[in-house]
């Protein structure tokens, strides 16, 4: 019987044997990671109690991934670029990501956010792209490559329907910047989404990120993703840090606390902070009563400690083998069904109305109006992909809207395409209907070319 030294992601000595003529392998040890290396080279991972080829490994300075990065094999990728640079002492490393084919939004948040920290160290990083066309795609739009690899990639300029680009933020202003983006994000690409709705995802991507801030203590700030899962009719928000983490948060107020486990637990009861005099602690707590009541998901990773709540798992909180430095939330809110979501934020008996962005951005005016300026929340006006966002924007405000009257100024808006024009009026004409079009809709400032086009539109739309 021989013995043969192989390696793993994490550096850690592993073994594998074979017995004399019939070549079984025996699996001896295995790594932090959950890895190991037969001699035939490839790397294998439990799951589900079989042993299958592994997707996180490395070769000098360069951590690879190969298929689908779940959740378990971001911790093993996460302990991996730890110890290229705290074990190895390298001070430049290679994520990648060539043979990826699927990547999920918080998984990927929480590399990004390590790799911040990492530049913020003085570490450089080198991202190679998913060679998947539809994966690099996503990569860049997302914004991951550029959070990643900053030197490499320019910040991510997406306007689709589909997520929110990952931004960063560090302090009040950031954060304000970030939320409001998204918010504009969110108006441009859904149409189901009531104003309730808006309100509550508004107040948890608030509380959340504001958590950060004020009692992360991360290097980095944060940062905060939303992913629309329109299939399933969800959306998700992923908020992540690099500080000092819920359990260092809370355990100087709770010396209670006895393990990472309890202090997850904690931090989702209504009324838990580390000091009452920066917050009421109602954050996680309502952000968690949200996604249940909207038969979401909620995930809160920290420390040795992760909890899960889902209403087909309930709550499960468990000890996880591979720390998380900082905290991670993610959380899923459906948006399809009638739901009172406006219950989840009942606070000490008494129902919490928040302000939204509604309500901050689009003011009624003395008449009753309010003001949809087309020059500002146009980026273009030459085509049915720039135009298409903004209808879906404007239809919500009309929805959400308490005001009598909407006014689209096109005062700086000096041409529009013919496509832009049936897009933006054309189709709104169809969607809200004459009467209600009308009734609510007063177009002011507008070039009479531009007017003559908008007329046409409407027009042409009548007559189908």
């Amino acid at each position: 019987m021989s013995w043969k030294r192989t390696f793993n992601p994490l550096g850690n000595n592993l073994h594998s044997h074979t017995s004399g003529n019939d070549n079984k392998r025996m699996v001896c040890q295995l790594s932090l990671c959950g890895g190991l290396k037969c001699h035939d080279g490839v790397h294998l991972k439990k799951s589900r109690g079989a042993y299958i080829e592994m997707s996180i490994f490395s070769v000098g300075n360069r951590v690879s991934v190969r298929g689908e990065l779940d959740a378990a094999d971001c911790s093993r990728l996460l302990a991996a670029m730890h110890n290229e640079v705290h074990v190895k002492k390298y001070q430049d490393i290679e994520l990648d990501f060539s043979d990826c084919t699927k990547a999920y939004p918080a998984e990927m948040v929480a590399v990004c956010v390590k790799c911040q920290q990492l530049w913020k160290e003085g570490v450089d990083i080198h991202l190679s792209l998913p060679t998947e066309r539809k994966m690099s795609k996503l990569f860049l739009n997302t914004n991951w490559a550029h959070l990643i690899d900053i030197r490499q990639f320019e910040p991510s300029r997406y306007r689709g329907y589909t997520h929110a680009p990952a931004l960063r933020f560090s302090s009040g202003k950031e954060q304000y910047e970030a939320i409001n983006k998204i918010l504009e994000i969110l108006l441009a690409a859904l149409l189901k989404l009531k104003r309730e709705d808006l309100r509550i995802i508004e107040w948890a991507l608030n509380e959340i990120t504001d958590n950060v801030i004020n009692h992360s203590q991360s290097p980095i700030g944060g940062l905060v993703q939303v992913t629309n899962h329109r299939q399933q009719s969800q959306i998700q928000f992923v908020v992540a840090d690099a500080g000092i983490g819920i359990p260092g948060s809370l355990r100087p107020a709770r010396p209670d606390i006895r393990n990472d486990q309890e202090a997850l637990d904690a931090a989702i009861r209504e009324g838990v902070t580390r000091d009452n005099a920066v917050g009421q602690g109602n954050g996680l707590y309502g952000t968690w009563q949200i996604s249940k009541k909207s038969f979401g998901r909620f995930r809160l990773l920290s420390g040795y400690a992760s909890l899960e709540s889902s209403e087909r798992d309930g709550l499960r909180i468990q000890k996880r083998d591979i720390p998380l430095s900082g905290t991670l939330v993610s959380c899923r809110i459906g948006y399809a069904a009638d739901l009172a979501l406006e219950d989840a934020l009942i606070f000490s008996g008494k129902r919490h109305v928040p302000t939204d962005y509604i309500e901050t951005h689009f003011e009624a005016r003395e008449d009753g109006s309010i003001v949809f300026d087309l020059s500002q929340e146009s980026e273009g006006f030459g085509s049915r992909a720039a135009g298409d966002p903004v209808r879906r924007k404007l239809h919500n405000v009309i929805r959400m809207s308490d005001a009598d009257r909407v006014i689209i100024d096109l005062d700086k808006v000096l041409l529009v395409s013919s496509s832009y024009a049936d897009e933006v009026f054309g189709k709104l004409f169809i969607e809200l209907g004459p009467l209600e079009f009308s009734r609510r809709i007063d177009i002011q400032n507008v070039d009479p070319l531009v007017q003559a086009l908008i007329d046409k539109a409407i027009l042409q739309r009548m007559r189908q």
